[in-house]
């Protein structure tokens, strides 16, 4: 039998090491949670903008601007075939751009008129249903990330309660909906200017709401003492959502919620429990985890930890889950960590087909914070990778050393 595929298709190791050396914060917990999500069903009639053709770029512009009002004004002005102009001016009516007068004048429409202003051709659709998304703790829309279903999973109720039944790790936790779907969200898309980035149409006109449906989207919500960030399917960890981490970050029900679960008294020696596991299963028993000054965990090991007999040189700056908290793997030893530095390098750069000189200047910047080390040049990261035999990262370095910085 085949365990079922996990929400999220990355480590959630990955969003804490963004949180921390990318955002600047100091992660103490991560929650796996399941954000309410309103699915709404929607009929309205829809403008949207799309490219013109090239000809009826030029009919609608020779109409609005030309002095040109008829078809074979058109066909002579732009010396095309009389048949073609009327077969495109019938297209033009038929979208509603232009119209067809008595004596044979065409004329544009307002709405043509506004596409010839704009050099966006405009399309009307009458009556078109589709559904939009709005997160269900203040009825905001979602943006147009969780539109593509082969990255996001919004889970039904039935698929929820399976997930939450199943024995993979984490286990999300559902957050609470307190009230129903405010349909006055709707009527509030029409004055927003970012409407493309909400998935929006360029209008909404006598929109009706067919069906509210409740789902649940998962994201991963990283608190540190500085605030907390929230993570969804769409970036794949590397990135968090602004508009998902404020909206948790001003619902009180939910940091109240998160508050009282951090007042557990147990919670460190659950920690230091696993933390002594996972050590005595690398056969280092003899160690035992540090708090830091800034009240994190982590675990110290010697370079000889670290190998192709012992724990992977990539391990070292990386987090290991326990429940919602976490500890950290470090090695004092400089030569451990260049060496992850290399591997992690070539990890993150062999998953990307194309890379540019910056994009990768920036990832070594990033491995050189988390890691504690000098940011090297680009041609000491090349010569690492040539003596440590990787090959593949070595002929990247190489080509993107070309590249002017």
């Amino acid at each position: 039998m085949t365990s079922a595929p996990r929400l999220m298709k990355f480590p959630e190791e990955r969003v804490l090491e963004d949180a921390a050396f990318g955002q600047g914060i100091v992660p103490t917990r991560l929650y796996a949670l399941l954000l309410p999500v309103w699915k709404v069903e929607i009929r309205a009639d829809i403008t949207e903008g799309e490219a013109f053709s090239l000809i009826d770029r030029f009919l609608e512009r020779g109409l609005r601007h030309g002095a040109l009002s008829t078809v074979d004004e058109l066909a002579a002005f732009f010396a095309l075939d009389r048949a073609l102009v009327a077969q495109a001016v019938r297209f033009l009516t038929a979208i509603g751009h232009a119209r067809e007068e008595p004596g044979g004048l065409v004329c544009l429409t307002p709405l043509g008129e506004r596409s010839v202003d704009d050099d966006v051709r405009y399309v009307v659709t009458r009556q078109d249903r589709r559904h939009l998304y709005f997160e269900a703790l203040s009825c905001g829309p979602l943006t147009r990330a969780h539109y593509d279903d082969e990255v996001v999973t919004l889970l039904s109720a039935g698929e929820m309660d399976r997930a939450q039944r199943g024995k993979q790790y984490p286990r999300f936790t559902p957050v609470a909906v307190a009230s129903g779907f405010d349909r006055s969200a709707l009527d509030r898309l029409k004055s927003r200017k970012d409407r493309a980035r909400f998935n929006l149409p360029l209008a909404l006109d006598a929109v009706e709401c067919l069906s509210e449906t409740l789902v649940f989207l998962p994201v991963y919500l990283v608190r540190g003492r500085e605030g907390l960030l929230v993570y969804g399917q769409a970036e794949a960890g590397t990135a968090h959502d602004p508009e998902l981490s404020a909206l948790c970050a001003a619902t009180p029900e939910l940091v109240n919620a998160l508050d009282n679960e951090e007042l557990d008294a147990e919670a460190d020696e659950r920690l230091l429990r696993s933390a002594r596991k996972w050590l005595d299963g690398q056969g280092l028993d003899t160690i035992a985890p540090e708090q830091d000054d800034d009240g994190t965990w982590s675990v110290s090991l010697p370079a000889s930890a670290f190998g192709d007999k012992g724990i992977p040189f990539s391990r070292v700056g990386s987090y290991r889950m326990a429940g919602s908290r976490f500890f950290r793997v470090w090695c004092p030893q400089e030569t451990p960590r260049k060496r992850s530095l290399l591997d992690r390098l070539d990890q993150r750069m062999g998953l990307r087909r194309q890379i540019t000189r910056r994009e990768a200047e920036e990832l070594i910047t990033r491995l050189a914070l988390q890691l504690r080390l000098d940011v090297p040049e680009l041609s000491l990261v090349r010569s690492g990778a040539e003596k440590t035999g990787l090959s593949g990262l070595e002929a990247q370095l190489a080509r993107l050393e070309k590249e002017n910085p």
